[in-house]
């Protein structure tokens, strides 16, 4: 009888690690939609921003103000949120917590006018998390911030034009 009971307990245990294993990733996917490329995900309402993830990808809802995106096949993720200051200072309030984070000094910064006429300055944090920043313009108050991440088994170079499109689908 003694056996049985342990045996049982055993069976229970081991029911609940596979369910403390299963259960949070399956109940983030229940959250989580597939892109259509066209239609724009909301950011905060205060400070605004949108942002059209590309199609097929995956969108879940962090909370009103965030979205965490991911190509289909899972090698890029990428934080998106909307900041109510200008895309340098976005920026500058982001990067030192990854850097710290990752363990890795930031790149330099780059500016530049993406395709959507959009400003972005962005800078790479060790070789595979990439933080931007886009805004209407340099001197715009509002703008939204992207942490993307590549996963270490990826070459970051493939992602490049998968964040770029990202980049692009921003609307500040």
């Amino acid at each position: 009888m003694g056996a049985a009971i342990v045996g049982a307990l055993l069976v229970a245990a081991v029911v609940a690690v596979g369910a403390l294993v299963a259960v949070p990733p399956s109940m983030a996917n229940l959250a989580s939609s597939t892109a259509d490329g066209v239609a724009a995900e909301p950011l905060d309402a205060d400070a605004g921003g949108a942002v059209v993830v590309p199609a097929g990808w995956i969108v879940v809802r962090e909370s009103e103000e965030e979205i965490l995106v991911r190509t289909p096949d899972a090698a890029l993720e990428a934080r998106v949120r909307a900041a109510s200051v200008p895309a340098e200072e976005a920026l500058a309030a982001a990067v030192p917590g990854i850097a710290d984070e990752i363990g890795a000094p930031p790149s330099a910064e780059r500016r530049e006018t993406l395709a959507a006429g959009t400003f972005a300055v962005h800078v790479d944090v060790g070789p595979s998390v990439t933080v931007a920043a886009v805004a209407e313009s340099a001197e715009a108050r509002g703008s939204v911030v992207i942490e993307a991440r590549i996963r270490d088994d990826v070459d970051p170079a493939r992602y490049r034009a998968a964040l770029a499109q990202l980049l692009d689908g921003v609307s500040p």
